[in-house]
């Protein structure tokens, strides 16, 4: 999938803040997300160190998936695919702060 303007504009580095992906079903946030939590991996981000939270489990899923996907087809990151499940990856509602 080609990605838009605007979706490019999102994998842009931003100094290590934080960000906020906002759009209609359909639109390809996880896509974008997906690019971005793998291009942040290959610059040395520790994957145990991102918290991610979507509004269903089928959409937890799915990220959790695409990133391991991302990772295993290169084969430089493949080894890290196994720790995708560290990652918080996860509902609003199942994201709980110790």
């Amino acid at each position: 999938m080609e990605l838009s303007d605007k979706q490019k504009l999102a994998l842009l580095p931003n100094n290590g803040k934080n960000m906020l992906v906002s759009a209609g079903a359909g639109s390809g946030k996880t896509t974008v997300l997906t690019e971005r939590v793998y291009q942040l991996i290959i610059n040395g981000a520790k994957i145990d160190r991102f918290l991610i939270l979507t509004f269903t489990n089928l959409a937890a899923a799915s990220m959790k998936n695409k990133i391991r996907k991302a990772l295993l087809s290169d084969a430089r990151f493949s080894s890290l695919s196994s720790e995708v499940d560290l990652a918080h990856i996860e509902t609003f509602d199942a994201f709980e702060i110790l």
